[in-house]
């Protein structure tokens, strides 16, 4: 089910009727997000102009004045900047070997299990463009949020640009281990940062056919086979900086080295402190699994384990982080590029 409280609609939603108008693959939808936890967190709109969004982003706060009786206000205004973001779009082809799959008694769970896999796999590469996705490198996908996290900001640097919450894990000397990971908190809501499926899709997942077809092997036989595809249109609309941050150039393989190391405590509380929150946002942070298992260690070695907790988020046990849930993701255990 949704989560309760929230203000937008995520996938979860879709999948579970918020949106009962038939127009979703209800099944398929609700396998994604079974599969793949990163969107029971995601808010998700449609589209309004086509496979592109047209949004808003904030560049600048307006400025207030303190008011006195006779004395005038000056006019302030903030400042915003339009920009059309693209969706992405991901598809994968199932086969089966038709004498194969009717001879299986229980057809109905083979079919399931094959499906599972194929959302898992996209799920596996929605998560990654999300992350590290490159218009420039990979046109066919849409810009994650490496983009917009890609500078180390300096000390005291601007809040008002995105270097300022992009904080350096990296350790102060010695040979580098190059297995770069980060932590990343993402608050997501609807005028923060959120996903987007094309104008009149069914919610951006969808499945074709089950076709019988005729497929060629790599000897120039034929045979005949059960044929389905599967759809995924996405894209990402990062509206509000601020409400994001992201701990970069962690050498994960060597986090509980006895030298010089940085304070992974020290840095993990100034990102919880510095990402802005509240405004109806979901609260959530990001990591490989190893970077997890190096924190509770150290949080442990410096007794403050009471900082980490267990709570029922989505009906799965999922850890938190002083309040904050904190998920586990597959698709950031990948060698990044070091930040700078």
């Amino acid at each position: 089910m949704g989560t309760i409280g929230n203000t937008f609609v995520t996938y979860r939603d879709l999948a579970s009727g918020l949106k009962g108008d038939k127009t979703f693959d209800h099944d398929i939808v609700d396998l994604a997000v079974e599969v793949n936890e990163i969107l029971d967190d995601i808010p998700v709109v449609e589209a309004n102009d086509g496979s592109s969004n047209r949004t808003t982003i904030r560049t600048g706060i307006p400025s207030a004045t303190w008011a006195a009786f006779y004395q005038g206000i000056q006019a302030s205004k903030g400042s915003k900047q339009q920009i059309v973001n693209v969706a992405g779009s991901l598809a994968s082809k199932l086969e089966i070997d038709k004498r194969l799959f009717d001879r299986d008694p229980n057809k109905s769970a083979f079919l399931a299990d094959e499906v599972k896999s194929h959302m898992e796999g996209m799920g596996n590469e929605v998560a990654d463009a999300l992350f590290y996705g490159n218009l420039k490198t990979e046109a066919r996908k849409f810009n994650g949020l490496t983009n917009f996290y890609n500078t180390i900001g300096s000390t005291g640097s601007d809040d008002k640009v995105a270097s300022h919450y992009v904080f350096d894990g990296k350790k102060a000397s010695g040979p580098s281990a190059a297995a770069y990971r980060s932590i990343w908190l993402l608050n997501w809501g609807n005028s923060t940062m959120r996903c987007f499926y094309p104008q009149g899709s069914k919610g951006g997942i969808s499945k074709g056919t089950f076709d019988t077809v005729d497929v060629t092997d790599s000897s120039g036989g034929t045979y005949q086979a059960y044929r389905q595809y599967f759809y995924w249109d996405i894209g990402l609309d990062v509206r509000d900086f601020r409400y994001g941050g992201r701990i970069a150039n962690i050498e994960s393989d060597v986090m509980l080295a006895a030298t010089g190391q940085p304070n992974y405590l020290e840095l993990v509380d100034q990102l919880e402190g510095r990402v802005k929150g509240g405004g109806g946002t979901r609260r959530v942070f990001y990591m490989p699994k190893g970077v997890w298992e190096s924190l509770k260690i150290l949080y442990g070695r410096a007794t403050r384990g009471n900082a980490i907790a267990y709570a029922d988020v989505e009906q799965r046990k999922t850890p938190t982080l002083f309040g904050v849930p904190v998920r586990l993701c597959d698709a950031l255990n990948t060698n990044e590029t070091l930040v700078s």
